[in-house]
């Protein structure tokens, strides 16, 4: 009895931190189907009326489209640099030892740094070299972040991978070019997935950069969700959740291994 008791106070308890956290989801899509009159409707209707997707395309006029592509542009950008640098970065302090303890830990230092802190400087860098509202300048800043993480992160995978495989690749000649692109990389795909959806996350949900940097051309859709209760805002919420879904499905088979890369000995 007391055993019962037991799984169904924590079946409740699943039950209710579930239900928490997925009404919020559940809240903008009902509100996405409803016709812009009935979004404020006191007391408020938790079913649709209608299943129907046609206020989506309603919702993608112009500026809904336009910020929905530069967050394409600078999320997909930002994510490939950072990366690609990671990898090469992270290679080089795992295994050459570049800049001794003390370098790795000051660009991760950079990362300890409130964002918001560096914001101020920025901005009137950006202002200086003309490049407020471009593509450019919100690239730049979440580089400044995503940067950092991807490259520690990345060497922390490097080191974890046996040195063994490597040198047993140059006695059969392989170049330090081959080991990296042949052998350490493929080794370490996990931790790149994982390194890869972090900084995608990060530089799809960013705001405060994207805020302070855009003006009318460059706005992405965090900028773009501000514009207050309304059905098209709740569309636009479920469309941003859309590419980061999908990017975690494709990279699903990497990512617990990369999250657990390193855990056991």
């Amino acid at each position: 009895m007391n055993n019962l008791t037991s799984n169904i106070i924590k079946y409740l308890i699943i039950l209710t931190a579930v239900a928490f956290f997925f009404f919020p989801i559940w809240w903008m899509f009902i509100t996405s189907m409803k016709p812009q009159l009935e979004v404020m409707y006191y007391p408020p209707k938790f079913l649709p009326p209608e299943i129907t997707f046609k206020y989506y395309f309603d919702s993608l006029h112009w500026e809904a489209g336009h910020s929905i592509k530069n967050s394409f542009i600078i999320t997909s950008v930002t994510t490939v640099v950072a990366t690609i640098l990671g990898c090469m970065a992270g290679y080089s302090f795992a295994r050459y030892n570049i800049g001794g303890f003390h370098l790795p830990f000051w660009v991760l230092s950079i990362r300890m740094m409130p964002p918001v802190a560096a914001i101020i400087p920025l901005f009137m860098l950006m202002l200086k070299l003309k490049l407020i509202d471009t593509h450019l300048a919100i690239m730049i800043t979440h580089l400044l972040v995503t940067l950092p993480f991807a490259v520690w992160m990345m060497r922390g995978f490097f080191i974890e991978m046996p040195v063994e495989i490597e040198e047993a690749a140059t006695i059969d000649g392989c170049s330090k070019w081959q080991i990296l692109w042949r052998i350490a990389l493929p080794l370490t795909a996990p931790g790149i997935a994982v390194t890869t959806l972090f900084c995608f996350i990060f530089s799809w949900n960013e705001f405060v950069f994207a805020l302070v940097l855009s003006r009318k051309e460059v706005i992405p859709i965090t900028i773009s969700l501000t514009g207050g209760l309304s059905r098209s805002t709740a569309d636009l919420a479920l469309a941003s959740i859309i590419p980061i879904l999908i990017f975690s499905v494709v990279l699903n088979k990497y990512l617990v291994r990369g999250l657990t890369l390193g855990a056991i000995k």
